[in-house]
């Protein structure tokens, strides 16, 4: 497609769009490692699903990518990881599945040969800060709770938040 300059513009995001979500997702699959091996191969996979999905600006891979990093931390939680690493992962898989999704949009409406980075880095660093408040208040209501839950509990509550962010932002 032509743009206004005459210059023709490619409706994908720039290369370096894929660097965010992938050392985002580096964190989700460290910390589902605290579940063992199948856990962070499983993150792995779904982190190495988001990179093609932004890649290939679809935002069904990115969303599928997403929610298999998502199982990665999932499959640590029930491994008996402790619950710092399963807030942690799923804060940092929310954040990757959130940049990759951001970047598919900035990359179809703006195109490949526009610099997005500053726009990128403020999008994930606005989300992880949020994400971070929600998650210390969520951590810090499970830990002086009047009964010890198990880490699944706190999993399930930070799923339901992932998922009131997605049907705020759709």
């Amino acid at each position: 497609m032509v743009g206004v300059s005459g210059f023709e513009v490619t409706r994908r995001p720039s290369p370096r769009s894929t660097a965010v979500p992938i050392v985002t997702g580096s964190f989700a699959v460290a910390a589902s490692a605290a579940g063992g091996g199948p856990a962070a191969a499983v993150a792995a996979a779904g982190v190495a699903t988001v990179a093609v999905g932004v890649w290939t600006a679809r935002h069904r891979v990115v969303d599928a990518g997403g929610l298999v990093a998502l199982l990665g931390v999932v499959v640590a939680a029930l491994a008996g990881a402790g619950a710092v690493p399963v807030v942690f992962g799923t804060l940092a898989t929310v954040v990757t599945w959130d940049a990759g999704g951001n970047a598919v949009s900035l990359g179809r409406q703006l195109g490949r040969e526009v610099d997005t980075v500053r726009v990128e880095s403020l999008h994930v660093l606005a989300g992880a800060g949020v994400g971070v408040l929600g998650s210390a208040v969520g951590f810090v209501l499970f830990s002086v709770g009047p009964t010890r839950q198990p880490v699944t509990t706190l999993f399930v509550l930070l799923v339901a938040a992932a998922a009131l962010v997605v049907a705020l932002n759709r």
